[in-house]
C-alpha cells in the first residue's frame, strides 16, 4: 500500500546517536529500523588500530553494506582478504561468509554499515549489554547471540 500523507524525515547527529561499546569497538546507532518499518538500519563501527571485528560468520536473512569512512578495513572471506580504503564499499549478501578488521596496526578505522532488515541492530545492543560488566564472552555465548539473529559460523549449513 502506498504511503499517504506527509512523511517526516529525521536528521541524526553524531553526538546524539546511541553509542554502544562492544569490547574495544564503538558502535553508533543512527537508524535502528524504527523509522523504516525495519527495512534498513544504519550504524558506524569504529575499529581501533589492529582490532578485529566479529568472528567469521554468515547471515541467513539479511544484507549488509560497509562504506569505509576512515582508515582501511580488511574484509576477510574464505577466498581471501581484500582491503578497502576511504570511499570503498563492501556488499555482503545473505549466505556470504565474512568478517572484517582494521587493516592498520597504527591508525584507527571506521565504516558506515547498513543492515536489512533493520532489527539486526538489536544484536549489537545485546552484545553491548552482555559485556557492560567487563565479562569476556565465550565463543559459545557469541554464537548463541548470533543465532538469535540468523547469523552462524561458517561450519553451520545454510539449510536445515
Amino acid at each position: 500500500m502506498p504511503i499517504r500523507g506527509p512523511v517526516n524525515v529525521k536528521l541524526y547527529k553524531k553526538d546524539e546517536a546511541e553509542t554502544l561499546r562492544v569490547g574495544p569497538l564503538t558502535i553508533r546507532v543512527y537508524e535502528d529500523g524504527s523509522l523504516t518499518e525495519n527495512r534498513v538500519s544504519s550504524v558506524t563501527v569504529e575499529l581501533p588500530p589492529g582490532q578485529s571485528g566479529p568472528p567469521m560468520h554468515w547471515h541467513r536473512f539479511h544484507d549488509e553494506l560497509f562504506l569505509v569512512t576512515k582508515g582501511t578495513v580488511a574484509f576477510v572471506t574464505p577466498d581471501g582478504e581484500v582491503t578497502a580504503s576511504v570511499g570503498d564499499m563492501m556488499t555482503v549478501p545473505p549466505g556470504a561468509v565474512h568478517t572484517f578488521k582494521n587493516a592498520s596496526a597504527t591508525e584507527p578505522a571506521e565504516c558506515y554499515m547498513t543492515a536489512t532488515p533493520g532489527h539486526y541492530v538489536d544484536y549489537f545492543r545485546m552484545l553491548a549489554k552482555a559485556t557492560t560488566t567487563g565479562k569476556q564472552l565465550t565463543s559459545e555465548d557469541v554464537e548463541h547471540l548470533m543465532a538469535l539473529f540468523g547469523t552462524f559460523p561458517p561450519g553451520v549449513q545454510s539449510e536445515p
